[in-house]
């Protein structure tokens, strides 16, 4: 068994492909959660001699994630683990228009995969690894888009500014365990991903203002953001942060 586990949503493309990469290794144990497979992380893992699964998961049918989850713990001899930390990365920045355009189905797909997935995985993910005496984090991926207002993209601010009030209240209610759950919410600021593409290439008021920042070069690369990410992980859950 892998010393340090990483369960990572939304693993097969942009912020969430890039963590998986750097996260291979004999020591690392990679379970990747999404809709498709990434053949190529599949490859890499198998050319690296790492442990790397894929789970595949749909996150907007909420009513299976507590037991995908609870099966992915239950797998594991927590004995042999030193950390576990559990990576909220999966996101739609859709539907991207005026609240009234959008379809009651299209609101509640992108709420439940932006933020009731994300909770119902952190409130599992502390369920089942309750009586494991490793280190355990939780990272909640947020977005500039939770703090500041955007036209047609009501449901995305809101989803994301309710992500990062959780993780805060959580954090509090971890202040008081003998073996708390590390807390981060992490904004990774804008990248080159396909959901930056989806907002530039949208018609409403931000779309000129996102193809702006990509044709001047502003956008960071997802392996840059992921590696500052398992930086601030491992400051957080090796005790140079409190």
């Amino acid at each position: 068994m892998s010393k340090h586990v990483y369960i990572i949503t939304g693993a097969s493309s942009g912020l969430g492909a890039a963590l998986s990469r750097l996260l291979l290794s004999e020591e690392t144990l990679v379970l990747g959660l999404s809709r498709t497979v990434n053949k190529e992380i599949q490859q890499l893992a198998q050319d690296l001699k790492a442990n790397y699964a894929f789970i595949a998961a749909d996150l907007t049918q909420v009513e299976r994630i507590e037991a995908t989850l609870r099966e992915i713990i239950e797998s594991m001899d927590s004995s042999k683990v030193e950390t576990i930390t559990l990576i909220n990365n999966a996101a739609t920045v859709t539907p991207i228009k005026p609240i009234e355009a959008c379809s009651p189905e299209e609101i509640m797909s992108s709420i439940q995969l932006n933020l009731t997935a994300p909770i119902l995985l952190a409130s599992s993910f502390m369920k089942e690894t309750a009586n494991w005496p490793v280190k355990r984090v939780i990272v909640n991926i947020s977005s500039g888009s939770g703090q500041y207002p955007a036209s047609s993209m009501s449901v995305y601010c809101s989803s994301k500014a309710a992500l990062n009030m959780f993780t805060k209240c959580v954090a509090m209610e971890q202040k008081k365990e003998v073996n708390p759950v590390h807390m981060l919410t992490i904004d990774p600021g804008m990248m080159n991903t396909g959901m930056q593409q989806t907002a530039r290439e949208s018609d409403f008021e931000l779309s000129t203002y996102f193809r702006k920042q990509n044709e001047e070069g502003h956008l960071v690369e997802p392996e840059t953001v992921a590696r500052n990410i398992l930086l601030e992980i491992a400051r957080h859950r090796d005790g140079t942060i409190a």
